[in-house]
């Protein structure tokens, strides 16, 4: 595992925007045969409806859809870290200087301070625009149109959203405050497994849904 996680980050390193296109492609590869797997379990609108295999081409969207998008998941990070720089990255795991009181109180609120603000960001501005870009991108790569896209975007964003609310403030929370920039994505995505078998689960009984009208 250490020799696996020193060569993720030489390669992160050298070669940002593939490594983490790579790893996001795994990632949602699992989240999607997950929710697959979970789903053929599941009662859903059709109870007729025999079980079937696994949908590979399913699968082949989640992650085309994972690995155009990460680029812009390594440039949001980017951005957040030089708008709202943080003078203490990790300072939990790493043995520190001696400081007065003071100092180190000033620290911890100016750390507060820009987590706060990059997780204000995050939630309020990449979030959303991340689960529309996703629920119109399915749409459009299943072949069902702008006119199925907006109505998925309109029926299914905010719910997602407002469920997403629960638990990725949380994660980002810590994910800004202490992470490296370059383990950054993979670390929100690696907690995202279960989170992006959701909205495969979601987006697929929405499609079918859509069939069946």
């Amino acid at each position: 595992m250490a020799t696996f996680f020193r060569f993720w980050t030489r390669q992160a390193e050298a070669r940002p925007f593939v490594t983490v296109a790579a790893t996001e492609a795994c990632l949602s590869a699992c989240g999607d045969l997950i929710a697959q797997t979970i789903g053929k379990h599941l009662p859903t609108h059709n109870k007729t409806e025999p079980a079937k295999g696994y949908d590979l081409w399913r699968t082949s969207r989640f992650v085309m859809f994972a690995m155009c998008v990460s680029p812009l998941g390594v440039k949001w990070h980017r951005f957040l870290d030089r708008r709202f720089p943080i003078r203490s990255q990790m300072t939990w795991f790493k043995s520190k200087p001696r400081v007065s009181r003071a100092k180190r109180r000033s620290e911890q609120k100016h750390t507060a301070r820009q987590v706060g603000k990059r997780l204000a960001c995050d939630v309020m501005i990449y979030e959303p625009a991340m689960y529309a870009l996703f629920f119109a991108s399915m749409a459009i790569m299943e072949g069902g149109g702008w006119e199925d896209a907006k109505y998925r975007v309109n029926t299914l964003l905010l719910p997602t959203y407002l469920t997403g609310l629960t638990i990725s403030p949380i994660i980002q929370s810590i994910n800004f405050a202490f992470v490296p920039l370059i383990y950054r994505v993979p670390f929100g995505s690696s907690f995202d497994l279960f989170w992006d078998s959701y909205l495969s689960w979601v987006n697929n009984e929405k499609l079918a849904m859509i069939e069946d009208r």
